[in-house]
């Protein structure tokens, strides 16, 4: 019998700092930046189920029955200070991914979301975490993910030669996922700043503002959204600590091209 999936999205927010007792301040500085100082989120959490769709109801699950689920899952976490508040993070740095592991450990205890898909944390508009089951797992007991994807999101604005010699300004959305394990150490899966970085050295110094189709990369080839990725792909392969998973690319007219090797 088909699978189908269902998504719920509810909003919390909480606090926390990234900071490792054993380490001095000055290393907690080096290794986590920015999220060193305490700060909050207005999180977003999507929830995906998997199941076979009941013949009787239609649903894979009763709707009211998830939000409560989810509701009473966040209700722990919502306007909490992690670091001080949420057992779970004693020994584990509250990082977006280790926040999204131990939900996905939350929602694995509760039988009528065992059958869980996905889920997905976002910290804020440019900046979220996805686990999904191993792809690997033989059986109901064995689906803890074995990695996590985190996409960091810019905004870049290049310039490419139209018709007649006009040349457009052509605003873009760039996602870039990176995937790997969750380091037990850090609890990242890269290195934010680092990736932050180069993106900036690699792509938006060089490109941001430019016309591109102007180029060696260029010389025999059109500006498109593939053509164009592929380029930034090349320029970002050996990002940061992790493994480039996939480019996101979105123009103005919101078409959005996937690309990855």
């Amino acid at each position: 019998m088909a699978r189908s999936t269902l998504t719920k999205r509810i909003e919390f927010s909480a606090s926390h700092r990234y900071f490792k007792d054993e380490w001095d301040e000055e290393r907690n500085r080096r290794v986590f930046g920015p999220c060193f100082q305490e700060h909050g989120h207005n999180y977003l959490l999507e929830v995906t189920l998997g199941g076979q769709v009941d013949p009787v109801t239609g649903m894979i699950i009763n709707l009211y029955d998830l939000k409560h689920i989810v509701t009473d899952v966040l209700e722990e976490f919502d306007h909490k200070h992690l670091n001080f508040d949420m057992p779970y993070f004693e020994r584990l740095v509250p990082t977006t991914e280790n926040l999204a592991l131990v939900l996905w450990r939350k929602f694995r205890e509760r039988p009528e979301t065992r059958d869980i898909e996905s889920i997905r944390l976002c910290e804020g508009e440019n900046l979220w975490v996805e686990l999904s089951q191993a792809n690997d797992s033989t059986s109901q007991d064995n689906t803890e993910p074995t990695e996590a994807r985190l996409t960091r999101r810019y905004a870049l604005t290049v310039r490419r030669d139209g018709d007649a010699s006009h040349v457009e300004t052509w605003p873009l959305i760039l996602d870039v996922m990176i995937r790997g394990p969750i380091d037990p150490v850090t609890g990242r899966v890269t290195n934010i700043a680092a990736l932050d970085e180069q993106v900036q050295e690699q792509i938006l110094n060089n490109l941001a503002g430019t016309n591109v189709s102007q180029l060696q990369e260029f010389a025999d080839q059109p500006v498109t959204l593939p053509t164009l990725a592929k380029v930034l792909w090349s320029r970002l392969h050996n990002v940061a600590d992790a493994r480039l998973a996939r480019l996101r690319l979105t123009n103005h007219h919101e078409l959005t091209l996937d690309y990855s090797e």
